[in-house]
């Protein structure tokens, strides 16, 4: 037996590598055994859950056990306290994120590339057919006299997601993958197991048509901690490391715990609101490892298409206190219609953090700081289409420049930051360019007040700071004076006179003209 210390398992997704170097595995399998001998079901499974949370190790696991390597797992769940009696089966395991998909052609000739590059490791020399479902059904007939066969299936959905940009491309990428899912179907009685994970759930009637027989796992109880670390799981299997993080930055066990719960905590992934709150495993790991708390899923984790989208459908930068939606529209998305919150829910930057039992409604909200903080960045980079470095400079002008009360220095950086937007995405409305306003001061910490009410009207948005009070009014293609002179009109400033600091007016008017954005303020202090 190895009496080494367990290392953190950073960058590693395979079950097998965890057991021989010697890393902690934190054990899903008892969850797995539930899964896999539950009896009067097919288990034949699909699962979603945001990149980087434990899937390809989830899907190396389940092939290192129907594989028969009992071995593997001695120390674990399943290898000391259940009676699973560890049949070899024959695994098919497709790994989607391994196999090149930038032109349909490229995908269908990879995808039967990796359909015989499997035979091969069964000794089988060649498989015939032109087409992944043909040579999925030759494979499958020539591997069943060994018994039946287990079908794993990884980011099933990335052919179809990398390209949601290009919705030709990816629905010719769906076509390949729909047939290739009927032909799975018309070999049911060959299979012991499907498993199959991705980020996204299309909608069954435009991918898994032919294969209906799959039981979602996305929102399933029996899965709702079988991806992430409860907090149990944290403290049980990485005290040592939690220690070392805490005597490296000079705080308590509990501050420490207190910090990794704010930074990397409350995930959720079922509407059983007893079901704990799951921490990101790649943050969890990486965080250890670093001795610091960071930004670690945002930087690995993002799926590119995402950004892709918010482009293509506009970005939205209106103010949502409250995201609510039923599962229907929460669980599946159509490849031709991509809803923003739905897909945010399953790419990981929004979680369920209540559900009404009684009008079937979920709430959503940022899981963490991790994720609350580092979406704004994200956000900013795919509306101002500039890099992290430019936006970076132009934050700092902004800060200072609110700092000083420089509100022209302030709108110089913001013209500046903009200027790469595309004159097409600018939306006419002034509601818009306030949201803007909302989100960049929103974006600086600085926790902005939009539609303040007063005994006059609502403000547009109300900025205090230690020492003053700034009331901002928006126009669009009036005038910076009709901003100001609303303000003056309407005293909305009059609520904030008791406060005992600098009251600051500032009416703002935006214009477009000739694809160029111009902003013209005006300030009055009182």
């Amino acid at each position: 037996m190895n009496n080494q210390p367990k290392q953190l398992g950073l960058n590693c997704s395979i079950f097998e590598n965890f057991v021989k170097n010697n890393r902690i595995y934190v054990d899903k399998t008892r969850i797995i055994y539930d899964l896999i001998t539950a009896r009067n079901n097919e288990h034949f499974y699909f699962v979603s859950r945001p990149r980087r949370f434990g899937k390809s190790l989830f899907i190396s696991t389940l092939k290192a056990i129907f594989s028969g390597k009992k071995e593997l797992f001695n120390e674990y769940w399943i290898g000391k306290n259940s009676s699973y009696d560890w049949p070899q089966h024959p695994v098919i395991h497709l790994d989607f994120g391994g196999i090149a998909h930038r032109t349909p052609e490229k995908f269908e000739q990879s995808f039967c590339f990796a359909l015989q590059k499997i035979a091969k490791s069964c000794a089988i020399e060649k498989l015939e057919g032109t087409v992944p479902g043909d040579m999925l059904q030759d494979l499958v007939e020539k591997l069943s006299p060994n018994g039946k066969i287990v079908l794993l299936i990884d980011e099933y959905d990335k052919p179809m997601v990398d390209h949601i940009d290009n919705i030709p491309l990816a629905e010719e990428n769906r076509k390949i993958l729909n047939s290739f899912y009927t032909t799975v179907k018309s070999l049911e009685e060959y299979w012991r197991a499907i498993f199959i994970t991705g980020v996204s759930k299309f909608t069954k009637t435009s991918l898994f048509s032919g294969l209906n027989n799959l039981q979602e796992l996305s929102m399933d109880p029996i899965a709702a901690e079988l991806f992430g670390y409860t907090h149990e799981e944290l403290v049980t299997y990485f005290p040592t490391y939690i220690d070392d993080l805490a005597n490296h930055l000079g705080l308590s066990r509990q501050e420490t715990l207190d910090t990794m719960k704010e930074w990397y905590d409350g995930y959720r992934f079922s509407k059983d609101m007893q079901k704990p709150q799951m921490y990101s495993p790649l943050s969890v790991i990486a965080c250890l490892s670093s001795k610091e708390f960071a930004n670690y899923w945002f930087n690995t984790g993002n799926p590119g298409f995402l950004i892709a989208l918010l482009r293509l459908n506009g970005i939205d930068l209106e103010i949502h206190d409250i995201i609510q939606l039923s599962i229907k529209s929460l669980n599946t998305i159509d490849i031709h219609n991509i809803p923003l919150f739905p897909l945010l829910f399953q790419t990981g930057y929004l979680t369920i953090v209540d559900y009404n039992t009684q009008t079937e409604i979920f709430t959503l909200d940022y899981p963490n700081k991790e994720i609350r903080e580092s979406f704004k960045d994200y956000l900013m980079q795919a509306f101002s289409y500039a890099s992290t470095a430019a936006i970076d400079k132009e934050l700092v002008k902004m800060r200072s420049a609110l700092t000083h009360k420089n509100f022209e220095q302030f709108c110089n950086a913001v013209k500046t930051l903009f200027a790469g937007i595309p004159h097409n995405l600018h939306i006419a409305k002034e509601a818009y360019y306030h949201s803007l306003f909302h989100f960049m001061f929103d974006l600086l910490g600085m926790k902005p007040k939009s539609e303040e009410a007063t005994s006059r009207g609502e403000s547009d948005l109300v900025l205090e700071t230690a020492d003053s009070v700034m009331v901002f009014e928006f126009k669009f293609s009036k005038s910076a004076q009709d901003a100001l002179d609303q303000i003056m009109h309407k005293k909305y400033h009059k609520k904030y006179m008791h406060k005992n600091k600098a009251i600051i007016l500032v009416g703002i008017n935006v214009n477009f003209k000739e694809k160029e954005l111009e902003f013209e303020w005006l300030q009055h202090s009182l």
